[in-house]
């Protein structure tokens, strides 16, 4: 069934073969392609308009900065501070990295899931595993908000998209996770930074 990604434990629960049940949809983006069109805009187009409109003089601190974040992740926004951006910007673009690669991992997953039988087998024994247990099938999503902490985000959606928990509630338990983390950081290196070098 196109456009649909099927949560093998949950076909499993019901007693249904995994290819049958959609669990979510990812968002009718059918081809990887679209997924990083997608992602460039999200990620790295929104970050950038700010910065040419109002923050043209910092364009190479900010490029630093958000490449930062690929690597860094929500750390990153201590690579921000400390080359002086405001914190508002700061925690948008690593908003906007969040939601952007989020979505792309989403998106990927579900169009390769579409296309590769491996992958649908994979889906099926990982179902089989994870199925066994009642308790982390309804709680195990939950584990999502100090994975993307202690972990990394980028390990959240394909976590979510194998044990086939529902795509919105992955989503916000991710995003809440992170931007939660992000802020806490930000706040913090203020407050650190502000020790070092106060403002005058």
């Amino acid at each position: 069934m196109p456009g649909f990604h099927v949560g093998p434990v949950a076909a499993l629960q019901r007693g249904k073969s995994p290819e049958k049940i959609p669990v979510y949809r990812s968002m009718r983006v059918e081809h990887p392609g679209s997924a990083v069109f997608r992602f460039l805009i999200i990620a790295v187009a929104l970050p950038l308009i700010p910065a040419f409109t109002f923050l043209p003089s910092r364009l190479p601190e900010i490029l630093t900065f958000l490449g930062a974040t690929f690597v860094l992740e929500y750390g990153a926004a201590a690579v921000g501070i400390g080359l002086g951006l405001p914190a508002a910007y700061v925690l948008f673009v690593i908003s906007c990295f969040g939601v952007g690669i989020s979505l792309f991992l989403f998106d990927l997953l579900g169009a390769i899931g579409n296309r590769s039988s491996r992958v649908r087998s994979f889906l099926e024994k990982s179902g089989e595993q994870a199925g066994r247990s009642r308790l982390f099938s309804r709680y195990g999503i939950y584990g999502l908000v100090p994975c993307v902490i202690i972990i990394s985000i980028y390990v959240c959606p394909p976590a979510a998209w194998v044990f086939g928990w529902d795509r919105s509630r992955s989503l916000a338990l991710i995003l809440g996770g992170f931007l939660s983390a992000a802020i806490v950081t930000t706040l913090a290196c203020l407050g650190i930074f502000n020790v070092f070098f106060p403002l005058r």
